[in-house]
């Protein structure tokens, strides 16, 4: 008779840990799904806008835009 008490705590300590496991889950799941209303750094309205780069350079190993600040293609 012991044996079966201590098998039913076994069994609902079991369900206790995996529905806790499980709602975490979702939970993680649905603050990830949710989607993000506002930037973080917003952009000040005067930035002007990147020129676009017209060449490019190996310096200390590293390949670097010119000019500086420039978008590359």
């Amino acid at each position: 008779m012991e044996t079966n008490a201590w098998r039913r705590l076994r069994h609902l300590v079991g369900a206790s840990c995996a529905a806790a496991l499980l709602a975490g889950t979702v939970g993680v799941a649905s603050a990830e799904a949710v989607p993000r209303t506002t930037k973080a750094t917003p952009e000040p309205s005067n930035a002007a806008p990147h020129e676009p780069c017209t060449g490019n350079h190996i310096e200390d190993g590293m390949l670097v835009w010119d000019p500086p600040g420039c978008t590359p293609p």
